[in-house]
């Protein structure tokens, strides 16, 4: 998560495409922290196979994403952090339970019950510069 807060990360990286209403990457944390703790506003992603053009080589694992390296392999959709915001108040694993009907801790792919995205004001987090 330190990457993508200073920069240094400028993509997230997938094996899957997120639906096209996706606009947000809700980041969880695992222990210490088990809760929810950042928020990246992303935009479409962009794909090796589509004709797509390559990404600009100044974020880690842009370039092995555009040549393909074999550590990347299936990795074929990125997703450009385009605001990087700090919950002022993470939402931790118990209220996702309590409050939003999580059963477990996200695990990969989740997409968030609407009542999650309610609950914040994105306005009044912390933006990373």
């Amino acid at each position: 998560m330190a990457q993508i807060v200073d920069g240094t990360k400028n993509y997230e990286f997938r094996k899957y495409y997120l639906r096209p209403s996706v606009k947000r990457i809700w980041f969880y944390r695992t222990a210490p922290h088990s809760s929810i703790t950042h928020v990246c506003e992303t935009l479409s992603a962009r794909m090796r196979s589509s004709g797509d053009l390559p990404l600009e080589e100044n974020g880690l694992g842009n370039a092995e994403f555009n040549s393909r390296h074999k550590d990347w392999e299936g990795y074929d959709f990125a997703y450009k952090m385009v605001t990087v915001c700090e919950l002022r108040r993470p939402i931790t694993l118990k209220e996702m339970k309590e409050k939003h009907g999580f059963k477990l801790a996200p695990r990969g792919l989740v997409y968030l019950p609407k009542s999650v995205s309610d609950s914040i004001d994105l306005n009044q987090q912390k933006l990373e510069e």
